[in-house]
Parts: C-alpha cells; structure tokens; sequence
C-alpha cells in the first residue's frame, strides 16, 4: 500500500533507465461501489509538454519513482475519456461525502494498493496525519501519536469535479433524509442546489423539512422556480407554513402560487399562529371521517389520502359541523367488521384528550407526555378540529437540531 502524496513528483524511468519526466496526476476510472483502479499517468516531460501514459506501460509503481516496461520511443501514449478522474487535480483537497458516515469531510491523502492483481485507490485519508504526510511535515508527528483515519473509497462520493452528481444521488438515496439535510448543510450553496436537483420531487422535499427554516429559504430561491414550486407542493402543510413565516408578504405570494395540493387557506390559518403554540405545530395533513361511516367506508378513505401524509396513525371524527368526536386507530379499523360503524367504535373507547389551538409547547409536552400520546387533535376556540399535533412536531421545536 502507497499513498497519492508519496507518488506525485515520482520520476519515470522508461527501461533504459532514462529519466523522461516527472509524475503529474493518476487517473482512475470510477466504478459505483467498488475500488477505483489507475488507469492512466499524467506525466510531466523533461521539455515542455504533458503526455498520458496507459497504466498497462508501467513495471514497478513505488515511491519516488516509476519505471516503464519499454523504451521511451516505443511506449503506446493513450487519451483519456471525460469519466476518467483526476486523483490531484479532481479529488484531493476537495469535500467528499462518506456515505457510510452521512457526513462531509475533505481529502488529505489517497490510499493506493492492488485488489485482484489490480492497482486501485483503496481509501481516503481524511486525518490530519494525512495532511502533514501531504506537506512533508509528517516529522512533526515524533512520538507518533497521530492516527491515520480513512474512508473506504467504496463508501464515499466525491461531490465536485468528479463523479456525476447523478451517481452520488444514487448512493445516498439510501440515507435517511436528516442524514441528507446534515450533508446538504456542510455544502456550499452550489453544491447543496445540485445535490437536491438530483433528487425527485418527494424525496427532495423530505431533505428540504429537515432543513432548518432559514437555510430552506435561501436553497428554495437558489434552486429556480421550477424545481422549487415541485418541492413545495410535496412538503407537509406545516412545514411549508414554517418556511412561509421567514419570507416577506411578497415572496410568500409568490410561492404561494406553487401550492396546489395544499389549500391556500388552511396555510394562512397556520401562518396565523405562533411557531410555540399547537396551531403553530399542527398539520393540517390528516385523515377525517364521520361517525356514521362505516369501517369499510373509512378504510377506503384512507387508502384514497394515504399518499398525501408523512403520519398516518389514526382516522379523526368529526361531525358535519367539524366538530370534533374522537379518533380511531388504524389497528381498530383492522380488527373490527367491515360494517361496523366508526360511533360505534368510538363508545367502546375512553374519551380522547385533546390540544387547543393557543395552547404553547410546554403545556403541548406535559398532556402527550402524561397522557402517552403519539399525536393530538388541535381544537379551535368553538371545539372544532383544526389539525394535529405530533410528538415529533413537539420534539423538533424544544430541540431544533436533534
């Protein structure tokens, strides 16, 4: 195993041993969820001029020198394609993102070695030690206390310059969207734009509500209309209200005018709230039913909305007024008959406990707490059903960045 900084300025020797200049850049040809294996040198003549070497030319591969299995004169140059990449010009000092780790990090050193009779790029050394190998200053370490830390070149993407950033999204499709946001937000805007255009419009907006509500502005304005009005009308009403409090009357007009799944007056109804109060949190994204519905009935209905919600527990009942009567579990509308009626359910059951529209979220945390509630139903002034409240609604205020 060799590293990146212990090769480049290598001399290269062709069978002669005739210096012919001087090792610029490797090139490797990047393959999705494997080592990458060099392909090409990048070499830098005696006299002026650059010249591309097949790595199939190449007798030994160590550090400080590179010798080759022919003449000079007799050595087939070769040409890259546009997919090959650069080791120095393309991935050192540039952000990576380690899949495996969901994070951002910057390469100091490459790790080289054979895999299959094949030279590859094994790992990136993202640790300091990697840095000082880099700059010649790895004395510093005498007592050799620093650790080498490396990413499995499998397990990591880099982000610019290099791989397609179709096949970064790819890989981290497989993370869960906070992880993404974490990522997005350890980007420069560009890059963090890119990424999310990479992404169709349902996961982008799960990324995007893990934002926080800020950086949501300034990603959807940079993105261009077209591919945020997508995003928007995927987001759940709640968060699309939270991103709407941080513009101004005209910027929330115009991406008002995004919305068509959600009505645009329930968004002003929470818009209207204090971002601590259960209007605030509460979405009005639900499943409604009437007492007199049959099970059968119901189950129907929440086939027909279950597409439009990110929580789906429970069926609410409320009367032809919107007034509230309580609510049944998915479980109930499982193990009952399909002909049972939904008041009838609801007699067999204790009454529910519910959350007014101005109460705030230390009131919020004590009733789901004592009461073991996954969400609540939020009630306006006159007892009607205005939306729900979910216990991860609460947590993600009381702690914004968990």
């Amino acid at each position: 195993m060799i590293y990146l900084s212990e090769l480049l300025g290598a001399k290269v020797r062709d069978s002669a041993d005739e210096i012919s200049g001087r090792l610029k850049d490797i090139l490797v040809m990047p393959r999705e969820g494997q080592h990458a294996p060099i392909e090409f040198l990048l070499v830098k003549l005696k006299k002026d001029g650059e010249v591309f070497i097949p790595y199939g030319c190449v007798e030994t591969f160590g550090r400080q020198e590179v010798t080759l299995k022919h003449l000079w004169c007799k050595i087939q140059k070769g040409e890259p394609t546009d997919a090959h990449i650069y080791l120095n010009r393309d991935v050192l000092d540039q952000q990576i993102v380690d899949v495996a780790g969901a994070r951002v990090v910057r390469v100091n050193d490459l790790e080289i070695g054979l895999v299959e009779g094949q030279m590859c790029v094994l790992g990136i050394d993202i640790s300091f030690k990697g840095l000082l190998r880099r700059l010649n200053l790895d004395w510093l370490d005498f007592f050799n206390v620093l650790k080498v830390r490396v990413i499995d070149w499998r397990q990591a993407q880099p982000v610019k310059g290099t791989l397609k950033l179709d096949t970064v999204a790819r890989n981290l499709k497989k993370l869960h969207p906070a992880d993404l946001a974490n990522i997005i937000e350890d980007l420069n805007l560009r890059q963090g734009s890119d990424l999310v255009k990479t992404l169709d419009a349902e996961s982008a907006a799960q990324v995007v509500e893990e934002l926080n509500p800020a950086l949501q502005k300034i990603l959807i304005k940079y993105l261009g209309p077209d591919k945020a009005a997508g995003i928007i009308d995927k987001m759940s009403i709640d968060e699309v209200a939270d991103l709407m409090k941080t513009m101004t009357k005209r910027e929330a007009k115009k991406f008002t005018s995004y919305l068509k799944r959600h009505p645009t007056l329930n968004l002003e109804k929470l818009i209207s709230y204090p971002n601590d109060a259960a209007g605030g949190l509460m979405t009005t994204d639900f499943v409604s039913a009437r007492p007199e519905w049959t099970v059968e009935q119901t189950v129907e209905e929440v086939k027909r909305r279950s597409p439009f919600l990110r929580t789906l527990l429970y069926v609410y009942v409320t009367d032809e007024n919107g007034f509230f009567k309580g609510k049944v579990s998915l479980r109930h509308l499982l193990i009952n008959d399909g002909g049972q009626t939904l008041e009838k359910i609801l007699k067999e059951h204790q009454p529910d406990y519910t959350l007014l529209a101005d109460q705030r979220v230390s009131q919020i945390m004590d009733i789901m707490t004592k009461y073991n509630l996954f969400t609540a139903a939020v009630l306006d002034n006159d007892g009607r059903m205005a939306g729900i409240v979910t216990i991860d609604d609460v947590m993600r205020h009381i702690v914004p960045n968990a």
